[in-house]
């Protein structure tokens, strides 16, 4: 598009006051309409208080996973270190008892 040509359709900004909307439970939280010229208008509704707690139940499950992988990782990893240190003393001591002058 050249600099001096204007845009053929401007965005219309719908004010949150209007009262033409369908309210109610039922009635879907995001709404996406196409005109024929091919605007398209979307509509998106606030969370109520049910939304918003399965979300923070949602992201609480998910942290809970998250910690149960991480420390599962930890602890699988403590007793092979404690295998490595075992092998490592007995080795040094094993070493000592075969280097002795005889």
């Amino acid at each position: 598009m050249a600099p001096e040509e204007k845009p053929r359709a401007e965005p219309e900004i719908i004010p949150p006051s209007r009262n033409d909307r369908p309210s109610g439970s039922y009635t879907a939280r995001i709404r996406m309409f196409v005109n024929d010229d091919g605007a398209r208008h979307i509509y998106v509704a606030r969370l109520g208080p049910l939304g918003i707690l399965l979300i923070a139940l949602m992201i609480g499950i998910l942290f809970a996973f998250m910690l149960v992988l991480m420390l599962g990782a930890f602890l699988i990893w403590i007793p092979l270190v404690g295998l490595l240190v075992a092998a490592a003393i007995i080795s040094g001591s094993l070493r000592r008892y075969f280097r002795r002058p005889r």
